[in-house]
């Protein structure tokens, strides 16, 4: 269900982002490169998280866009692999010097093959879901240093098809890959609902978001299912995404989560048109089983245990500082 705002959102709503830091996962093509691009073009400091090796076309595509908008840094990091996910979160304190204004929990698996991830998850839950958890939690210190820190965790429609992320967490996908990739899509917004309470349980100023980008040109997924044999699905799958949002237009609803003032948290931004597949972003209403505080509950606990609890049962307050911006 969409809100009824008076007005088309754009881009061109973008507050000047001067001095302010975002992080974005999965920035190295598609919908988290353009999100990258259009933050960057509005002044601010960028860090781009990327797989460690991608192609040599998408590593120059990010490079001349980086250069177009303004300051982006890159950073390597692995999702699926809790070492690199520690050392992404310290290289990104580095780079933001201490402070990150907004983290947007972007970069995703769908369709993938049947080996589980090198912690014995299923990659879905492991990179969509697991490896975003562990990476807020370990940036929290940085996060509580900016004076509004937001996260944005971006989901999918196909959240309406989850049932029980937490089964995901011993039990790779195997052949069941759809069911897994929603499963991790209902993990981020429950993901979302636990860090809010999280954060008002301990009086913390941060803000969790949601957002997902309706249905988009890209190759999320057709590709595994082309490799698999599943030609019928995949060539459904490639004319539905074909005909609908391009990335740049569909980054729109991921930057109206990280930068529009109004947010308090817990807001879900989708694309306003028809069945939410494209559109200018608007508030949108989640599946009734993300909202369930119980199952947001099971699944925080869940999550901690697996990733050595990177949120802090007593986590210390931001101290105010002199000419804080």
């Amino acid at each position: 269900m969409r809100d009824n705002e008076p007005h088309v959102w754009t881009p061109a709503e973008v507050p000047d982002l001067s001095g302010r830091t975002v992080a974005v996962t999965g920035a190295s093509r598609g919908i988290g490169a353009a999100t990258a691009e259009h933050l960057a073009r509005h002044g601010a400091h960028v860090i781009a998280l990327g797989p460690p090796c991608p192609s040599r076309t998408e590593a120059r595509t990010a490079a001349a866009r980086a250069a177009d908008a303004g300051r982006v840094d890159h950073v390597e990091c692995d999702l699926a692999r809790p070492d690199q996910v520690r050392a992404a979160a310290e290289r990104i304190t580095g780079l933001a010097a201490g402070r990150l204004d907004v983290l947007v929990n972007n970069a995703g698996v769908a369709a993938a093959g049947p080996a589980p991830s090198p912690d014995g998850h299923d990659m879905h839950f492991a990179v969509n879901h697991l490896g975003h958890f562990a990476l807020t939690g370990h940036l929290l210190p940085a996060l509580l240093n900016a004076p509004e820190p937001r996260v944005v965790n971006v989901s999918s429609l196909l959240h309406r098809l989850g049932r029980d992320p937490a089964r995901r967490a011993h039990a790779p996908g195997g052949r069941l890959r759809w069911p897994a990739y929603c499963d991790s899509k209902l993990a981020n917004l429950l993901f979302t609902r636990g860090l809010l309470d999280w954060a008002h349980a301990h009086g913390l100023p941060l803000r969790a978001v949601a957002a997902h980008p309706g249905l988009v040109n890209t190759t999320l997924g057709s590709g595994a299912l082309r490799a698999d044999g599943h030609h019928a699905q995949a060539r459904l799958l490639e004319w539905a995404q074909a005909r609908w949002h391009t990335p740049a237009r569909a980054a729109w609803t991921l930057v109206r989560a990280a930068t529009d003032p109004d947010v308090t948290g817990g807001e879900f931004f989708g694309p306003g048109g028809r069945w939410e597949w494209s559109g200018s972003p608007v508030r949108v209403r989640a599946a009734r089983r993300a909202c369930d505080p119980r199952a947001a509950e099971r699944l925080w606990r869940l999550s901690q245990r697996i990733t050595a609890y990177p949120f802090p049962s007593a986590p210390e307050r931001p101290t105010p500082r002199a000419g804080a911006r």
